[in-house]
C-alpha cells in the first residue's frame, strides 16, 4: 500500500511539473517601433527619429531566465532630425554609404520579474552590442517590457560617445556637437512562426 502512495505520488509530481519553457520568434512591427537620439549643441539641442526598425528576438515572456537573444536594426538613411542640412551631415558621419545600418545585438537580460504580464512592467537591463559604421561596442540598456494584446512591448535608454565608434563629434555653426548622444528605443514585437 506504501508503495502504492509513493507512486502515485510521484506521477501526480511528474505529471503537476511544468512544461519547458519554449523560446519563439517575435519581430517589431513597424508602424509601432522606432528609434531615437539626441544630441546637444550649444546653439540647440536636438533630436533623431527613425521608423520602421526591423530585427528579431527569440525569447519566451512566460520565462524571461530562459534568456532573450537578438537584433535591432535601423536603417542610417531612415534616421531624420527636421533639417535636411544636418540630415545630410549625420548621414555623412555614420558612413550611410558604406554602412547603411546601425545594430544592437543583444546578448543577454536581466529582468525584475521572471515573465511578463499585461499587467506590470518588467524592469530590465539588456545587455549586448552595438554596431555603428562597422565598429562594436558592449552597451547595456535600462528598460522595461510588457504584454500587449499578445505583443511585446519594450522601451529602453542608454548614452553612447561618438568618439568610442570613431567618429568625431561634427561641428555646425563653428560650434561641436556634443560626444555623448542618448539613445531610445520604443518597439513592439509579434510572435512569428
Amino acid at each position: 500500500m506504501a508503495l502504492r502512495t509513493l507512486l502515485a505520488g510521484l506521477l501526480v509530481a511528474l505529471l503537476a511539473t511544468a512544461a519547458p519553457a519554449v523560446s519563439r520568434r517575435w519581430v517589431p512591427v513597424p508602424d509601432k517601433s522606432a528609434v531615437e537620439f539626441s544630441a546637444t549643441h550649444p546653439i540647440g539641442d536636438f533630436s533623431g527619429r527613425a521608423e520602421g526598425v526591423t530585427g528579431e528576438f527569440q525569447a519566451d515572456p512566460s520565462d524571461l531566465k530562459v534568456g532573450v537573444t537578438g537584433v535591432l536594426r535601423v536603417r542610417v538613411a531612415a534616421l531624420r532630425t527636421g533639417e535636411a542640412g544636418r540630415d545630410r551631415d549625420m548621414r555623412k558621419l555614420l558612413e550611410a554609404d558604406k554602412h547603411p545600418e546601425i545594430r544592437y545585438t543583444v546578448s543577454a537580460i536581466e529582468g525584475s520579474f521572471n515573465s511578463m504580464t499585461p499587467t506590470a512592467d518588467v524592469l530590465l537591463t539588456i545587455k549586448g552590442g552595438m554596431s555603428i559604421r562597422a565598429v562594436e561596442r558592449p552597451m547595456t540598456f535600462l528598460g522595461r517590457a510588457r504584454l500587449r494584446d499578445d505583443r511585446i512591448w519594450v522601451r529602453g535608454e542608454s548614452r553612447l560617445r561618438l568618439t568610442d565608434f570613431g567618429m568625431t563629434p561634427p561641428s555646425r555653426l563653428f560650434f561641436k556637437v556634443g560626444d555623448e548622444v542618448l539613445v531610445r528605443f520604443d518597439v513592439t514585437l509579434e510572435h512569428r512562426e
